[in-house]
């Protein structure tokens, strides 16, 4: 309680200085601060950091750094004045939607996020988390947290809506908190690492949920790369980053942003999943007992 306490302590003192001297605000410091983002961040942190302390099994070291490469990550483009280089470079919007709504996500799930918080969150989080997990059960599935995700990036890519979300501090708000939540969601659900059960849908499943909810995004991204038309306004309008960049070469780097690395990632989802599948199945045959007089035929799928 007491870490709880001093979070709190803290992030009122950053959203003081961010309200009363907006100018003297570092460049690693809220251009807007933004409670829903600033103070999940940092108590996941801390109790990722205390989750490992007390896991008597850690993850792997490699998987750890991934996890806070992903909070850095997040924190960046979320939380720092490369808020501001996003709200006037498309590109760099659309770098800012990548890294929190998909690597960001991507890299916290794969980093044991799960396991690890669950051990080192404090009595009245996982309090909270039991009560939300019914509610969070019904769209914790392959379809709704797909389309979830794909709503939560899509429909901020409407020219009409992301121009209004770009001038309204709340609605921008909106935008940037649900697509990091509907991309923690997804990912967390298809890169949990558990067999089924106690998962409900299978690592085929849950992997190829990953790999195709990527050509849904495709067509939009190519678009968007491809066109000659200005549909993004707003960064006409308030004055993009560097004045000499055309909005057509804006556009294009944002939809290949868009389009080429998210792919990349929806295609390690499977991989990942794949990998994870075979791991369950060797610790289940290392945990098999063959009944006397059975016969045994092996057919592993890995080759092995």
């Amino acid at each position: 309680m007491a870490d709880t306490l001093a979070l709190l302590g803290v992030s009122a003192l950053v959203w003081c200085v961010c309200v009363v001297w907006p100018a003297h605000v570092p460049f690693l410091g809220p251009y807007v601060f933004n409670p829903l983002l600033f103070c999940p961040l940092w108590a996941g942190l801390v109790w990722y950091a205390r989750g490992l302390r007390r896991l008597a099994v850690r993850p792997h070291w490699a998987r750890v750094a991934c996890a806070l490469l992903g909070w850095a990550g997040i924190y960046f483009v979320l939380q720092t004045h490369f808020e501001y280089w996003a709200e006037h470079l498309f590109a760099l919007d659309r770098t800012q939607a990548l890294v929190s709504g998909m690597a960001g996500p991507f890299l916290l799930s794969f980093g044991a996020l799960r396991t690890v918080l669950g051990a080192g969150a404090p009595a009245w989080a996982q309090r909270a988390a039991r009560w939300l997990a019914p509610a969070l059960g019904l769209v914790a599935r392959p379809l709704p947290a797909a389309l979830l995700m794909l709503a939560a990036n899509d429909v901020w890519l409407i020219p009409a809506v992301q121009f209004d979300a770009m001038l309204n501090p709340w609605l921008y708000g909106v935008m940037l908190v649900s697509g990091l939540y509907t991309g923690l969601l997804f990912w967390l659900m298809v890169l949990d690492d558990r067999p089924a059960p106690p998962c409900r849908h299978s690592f085929i499943v849950r992997g190829a949920t990953g790999f195709l909810v990527m050509f849904p995004q495709m067509p939009v991204s190519a678009y968007i790369a491809l066109t000659s038309r200005d549909l993004y306004m707003v960064y006409t309008v308030c004055g993009r980053l560097f004045p000499l960049m055309s909005a057509q070469y804006d556009q294009l780097l944002g939809g290949i942003i868009q389009w080429i690395p998210a792919g990349a990632m929806n295609t390690a989802a499977l991989l990942v999943s794949l990998n994870a599948l075979r791991h369950a199945e060797e610790a289940a045959d290392r945990e098999f007992v063959p009944p006397p007089g059975a016969k045994v035929y092996e057919a592993k799928w890995t080759g092995r």
